[in-house]
């Protein structure tokens, strides 16, 4: 990344926190190919039973704790959910309500779930 570039995307990350404009889409394909079916039940899970760790949220679905994990860290990288430090443990906080892509520009834009709620 260039110097010029880096600045800008300072500066832009710097208006977004002042709330003086909204965040740059994010390019979709990456969010695209990630959101398998498993994936985006897994998100369901998270939002319906809002799971204490990693380990509630692996007896909810069933699924093995590598393949969850994996998950979480991608959809943690998507901006789609956080994962947060809970003593020993890992709690993961869905913080996206909705998403939108726009096919035409292959971007995708990420509405925070207290913007939804409210």
């Amino acid at each position: 990344m260039t110097r010029k570039s880096l600045n800008s995307l300072k500066e832009e990350m710097r208006a977004v926190a002042r709330g003086e404009r909204k965040a740059s889409p994010l390019p979709a394909a990456p969010m695209l190919s990630a959101l398998s079916r498993e994936s985006l039940e897994l998100l369901g899970v998270l939002l319906r039973e809002r799971p204490a760790s990693v380990s509630d949220l692996v007896a909810l679905t069933g699924r093995a704790q590598s393949n969850v994990s994996r998950s979480l860290q991608l959809l943690a990288k998507l901006r789609l959910i956080r994962l947060v430090r809970d003593g020993r443990g890992v709690r993961p906080e869905p913080i996206a309500g909705t998403l939108k892509v726009d096919l035409a520009t292959g971007t995708y834009e990420t509405t925070p779930l207290a913007e939804v709620a409210a």
